[in-house]
């Protein structure tokens, strides 16, 4: 059995990608008889989003985590573990909902064990952005999700930041008869662990048509002093049918 997260609860999460570009800094030469340490590099406070917008889309990205989790069903609860790679294509042109857009492909995979069975994790969409990298819309089989706003993506972010990014409204085909479900998507920055780098988290909060909730996804990229991005966390939950998932990816 496949395990088929939907795509509402996948991350939508590349149109949120930062990149940090820095100057490098040149460390200056004392004469020989000095024996004072040149004082580190000030830690960056400042990372600019657009310009890893245009990295992140035309260049694709990759990466591999390592699962911890639990699933409930009823009232018993054991644990998962597994591996899980998230994969994004580079655009390519496109249109969806009547305009041109560009199309990037975003894909998760793994297996996640518990309970001595290990299940195979898979889930496959487009996802569809404006030509400053906006998202604008994705659609997977049975989810054609459109966006009803999208704010203005900050030019730069520091800690402490927080924000709305875009809501969206998903329904069963592109003739949009059928509302499913509506998406919330906003983003909190934090301090990197290593003191001079940035974590950028997309938060997306999932509810059907009547406005109950039917989970959430997290995703973390921790934007390096290099001026390369890496996806370093995904937090999902999710019930699908009638069986909680929580998975913890990193």
């Amino acid at each position: 059995m496949t395990l088929t997260l939907s795509k509402t609860t996948a991350p939508l999460a590349l149109a949120g990608m930062l990149v940090l570009t820095l100057a490098a800094c040149g460390g200056g030469g004392g004469g020989a008889a000095s024996n004072a340490s040149v004082p580190p590099a000030p830690a960056a406070t400042s990372f600019p989003v657009q310009q890893g917008l245009a990295y992140a889309f035309t260049h694709g990205l990759q990466s591999t985590l390592t699962v911890s989790g639990s699933t409930t069903n009823g009232s018993t609860t054991y644990p998962l573990t597994g591996t899980l790679t998230y994969t994004l294509g580079a655009v390519v042109n496109a249109a969806f909902n009547g305009a041109a857009v560009q199309q990037a492909t975003e894909t998760l995979s793994g297996t996640i064990s518990g309970n001595g069975t290990t299940t195979p994790l898979t889930t496959s969409s487009q996802l569809y952005v404006n030509a400053q990298y906006t998202p604008v819309g994705s659609y997977e089989a049975g989810a054609y999700c459109v966006a009803n706003s999208t704010a203005a993506y900050p030019a730069s972010a520091t800690a402490g930041q927080t924000g709305d990014l875009a809501s969206f409204s998903c329904y069963t085909d592109s003739t949009r008869r059928t509302l499913t479900s509506t998406q919330k998507i906003t983003y909190v920055t934090t301090a990197g662990s290593d003191g001079n780098s940035l974590d950028f988290q997309m938060l997306s909060n999932v509810f059907d048509a009547a406005n109950k909730s039917l989970g959430s996804t997290g995703t973390t990229y921790t934007i390096s002093a290099a001026g390369i991005p890496k996806l370093t966390r995904i937090q999902l939950t999710e019930t699908v049918g009638g069986i909680s998932f929580t998975i913890d990816a990193k």
